[in-house]
This record gives structure tokens, C-alpha cells and sequence, in this order.
């Protein structure tokens, strides 16, 4: 009975973990289109100076003539969608949040082998929706007198993404180093711990666990490489142009802390092994 109800309490955990991380993944997204296409609406002079002229003739009239900018009416719409979806990812991210933590506190329920599993294949998806969510938003503008903010342009960074520019960009030892330890190594280090924690037999764990502990020594080159990707796509900020850190990189930061835990739990398990033999 006590295995059944550990199974149904990893699978519910895992299925939400997954569920959130989409979520989290495709309000982004949502987020992402929506800004673009805030933003790419105030790149056009032609427009902005349209726009201007029209609440210019309205103020001066008195209101009595009307702005009836569809564009402005559209831009406006788009702002209001911008604040709904900053909130829905807000509240997305603090659910995944939630259900991460909740996933680590079931050590205290699963035996040790269910737990190992479950925080591994944890990990590895936050790794997977970590890298290919926005993890950096960029816009550049410049103040200009009478017109106000014009918005030069706009990006939303992935961390996969960056990788394939800088790779299209021709910078390939810095996309070389980013791709292995940002994507490459964490994930081969968490199926390696997923693999050890499946099999059951000692001496092939041991195989495994040699290439574990020589990966292990770069367990946190993960969060030293995202960390410098992201003073790399920030840099050259000024009062030009401001960044705002996105889901992306939370996702990120949940799959680096349960990475931790899971190395901690196999190397545990393996030591209940040594103690059983």
C-alpha cells in the first residue's frame, strides 16, 4: 500500500512539475510575441509622428476632435495585454516554484531510490524548458525632443538561442563553450544520474559512477556560464536601453538547485548500497 501511494505522490508531482514548467514555458512565449509586437510598433518615426500630431489636435480642440488612431488604440491594447501576461508568468513561475519545493520536501515520504528518480527526471525537464525559454529581454531607445521615447529595437534572448547566433555570428568558441556547459554537460550529467539511480546492480553503477564524479567537479559551471551569458547580452547597457531578466532564467535557476539535491541523493544511495552489500 505504502509503495502505491508513494508512486501516485511521484507521479502527481512530476505531472504538475511538468504541467507548470510548460506553462511557465508558454506564457513566456505569449509574453515574448506580445512585447515584440509592442515594441515594433513604436519603431516606425512615420507612425510615432502620427500619433503625436493627432493627441496634439485633440488637446488643442478641446476634444472635440477626436484621436481615432486605430494604431494608438492598438498600442494601447497591446500595453494592457503586456501588464495581464507579466502577471500570469509571475504567477506561473511562483506555482513552478512551489512545486519544485514541494518535490524536494518528499524526501521526507519516498524511500530513497523513488525520490532520486523523481528529483532526476525533475531536473532534467526545468534543464530543458530552462534553455529554451527567454531568459533576457533587451530594448534599446533614445529620447528625442518633441516625439518622446523611440524604440530603436527590441530582442528576447534563449539561452539555445543566443547559442545559434553567436554560432550564425561566427563566434564559435564562445557558442562552443555555452552549448557545453550551459546545455551539454548538465544534461548528460542528470541522465547520468537518472541512469545510475535506475540500475540496481552495484558493479554497474560503479561503471557509471567514475565519469559522475569527473563531471561532477563541473557541477557548478553551469551557473558560472549563464551568468557570464548574461552580463554578455546585458553589456552595453546605458540610459539607452534597459534588460529585464525573464522567465528563462528561474527555470533555469529551480533545475540548477535540484540538480544539487540530486547529486546529493544518488551519491547517498550509493553509499545505502555499499552499506547492504
Amino acid at each position: 500500500m505504502k509503495k502505491i501511494v508513494n508512486l501516485i505522490l511521484s507521479i502527481t508531482a512530476f505531472t504538475l512539475l511538468t504541467y507548470y514548467s510548460y506553462q511557465t514555458y508558454n506564457s513566456a512565449k505569449e509574453l515574448e510575441r506580445v512585447n515584440k509586437n509592442y515594441y515594433e510598433a513604436q519603431t516606425d518615426i512615420k507612425d510615432l509622428i502620427s500619433r503625436k500630431f493627432s493627441s496634439i489636435l485633440s488637446t488643442i480642440s478641446l476634444g472635440t476632435i477626436e484621436d481615432k488612431d486605430s494604431k494608438e488604440s492598438k498600442l494601447n491594447e497591446l500595453k494592457a495585454e503586456r501588464i495581464i501576461l507579466k502577471e500570469s508568468t509571475k504567477q506561473s513561475v511562483i506555482k513552478l516554484s512551489i512545486v519544485a519545493l514541494a518535490i524536494v520536501l518528499l524526501y521526507f515520504i519516498l524511500n530513497l531510490t523513488t525520490y532520486t528518480l523523481l528529483i532526476g527526471l525533475s531536473s532534467l525537464v526545468t534543464l530543458i524548458f530552462g534553455v529554451i525559454t527567454p531568459i533576457l529581454m533587451i530594448v534599446i531607445h533614445k529620447y528625442v525632443d518633441y516625439l518622446g521615447d523611440i524604440i530603436l529595437s527590441y530582442e528576447s534572448k534563449t539561452i539555445i538561442g543566443t547559442i545559434q547566433h553567436l554560432y550564425s555570428s561566427q563566434n564559435y568558441p564562445v557558442a562552443i563553450i555555452i552549448l557545453l556547459f550551459s546545455i551539454i554537460v548538465p544534461l548528460l550529467k542528470t541522465i547520468l544520474m537518472i541512469t545510475i539511480t535506475i540500475l540496481k546492480e552495484q558493479h554497474k553503477a560503479n561503471k557509471l559512477l567514475k565519469v559522475f564524479k569527473h563531471l561532477g567537479k563541473w557541477s557548478m559551471l553551469d551557473v558560472f556560464v549563464v551568468s557570464l551569458l548574461l552580463v554578455y547580452l546585458s553589456m552595453g547597457s546605458s540610459q539607452n536601453s534597459y534588460s529585464e531578466i525573464e522567465n528563462g532564467l528561474y527555470i533555469f535557476l529551480i533545475y540548477v538547485i535540484l540538480s544539487i539535491i540530486t547529486s546529493l541523493a544518488v551519491e547517498k544511495l550509493l553509499k545505502s548500497k555499499d552499506k547492504t552489500i
